[in-house]
């Protein structure tokens, strides 16, 4: 499975909401196959959770114009940095959780997704807590 940086934290507060019907269809069933054996091959592009995404473009993410996935892209490498993870990198889901869980505090999506227009929702932070338990 192909996932960019951000949405491994995404993946944490996905509450069954997205851009349209086709995007949470795709998101959930990806959700749901997540195992702590799962591969994840990480990436910093469009990935297979944005596959159906109606804001993808040639040029990836578009959602607010053309500088999108640049932004995208900067979220991205952020949480990468943070995990010790780069574009390339196989890992499985449980090992990310677990990288998660010591690397990325809730207080620390102001800073990787401010611009996100979910983070004002605290879905991500919930998921947060809650893997931090």
């Amino acid at each position: 499975m192909k996932l960019r940086g951000h949405h491994l934290i995404c993946i944490l507060g996905y509450r069954g909401l997205g851009y349209s019907q086709e995007y949470v269809d795709n998101m959930t069933r990806i959700v749901e196959q997540l195992r702590p054996s799962t591969l994840l091959w990480i990436c910093s592009e469009p990935d297979d959770i944005c596959a159906p995404c109606p804001f993808l473009g040639e040029k990836g993410c578009q959602e607010r114009g053309p500088g999108s996935e640049e932004v995208v892209r900067n979220r991205d490498l952020a949480v990468m940095e943070r995990l010790g993870i780069a574009a390339g990198d196989s890992i499985p889901w449980g090992e990310v959780k677990e990288r998660i869980r010591r690397c990325i505090s809730p207080e620390d999506l102001v800073d990787i997704c401010q611009d996100c227009q979910w983070l004002p929702q605290g879905y991500c932070e919930e998921g947060l807590h809650k893997l931090r338990g």
